[in-house]
């Protein structure tokens, strides 16, 4: 027999209830749990000073190879692009890091310093 409109919910178990806000309730106390866990994370490594990134890049390989031109130097020293590849210690990192961001800096490097030394002074 089909029930009027508005009167096909009826009473459950209270049981079935006091159960699922259990449930309910437990998961949100272990997501609070695991989310003061992810950020007080005692096994994380902490991160390297921004400063000392910085060094290890200037001490790379590639780094001192392109300082020996004193236009590669001078474009290294003062050109905004170039600080933008390490400008934060994620960016510093994935310098340090990846090839192929090293070899874009490489490359933007070497073309900035033709168009400098093409320029009359």
């Amino acid at each position: 027999m089909a029930a009027p409109p508005g009167e096909w919910y009826h009473e459950s178990d209270p049981t079935f209830e006091v159960t699922a806000m259990f449930l309910i309730g437990i998961l949100i106390v272990v997501a609070i749990l695991g989310e003061i866990i992810h950020r007080l994370n005692p096994w994380k490594k902490p991160e390297p000073a921004y400063e000392d990134l910085v060094a290890q890049i200037k001490q790379s390989d590639w780094y001192q190879e392109l300082s020996r031109d004193q236009a590669c130097r001078y474009v290294l020293d003062n050109d905004p692009h170039v600080q933008a590849y390490y400008a934060s210690t994620y960016e510093a990192k994935r310098l340090l890091t990846q090839e192929g961001f090293q070899l874009g800096l490489i490359d933007y490097v070497k073309q900035e310093a033709a168009k400098h030394a093409d320029k009359p002074r």
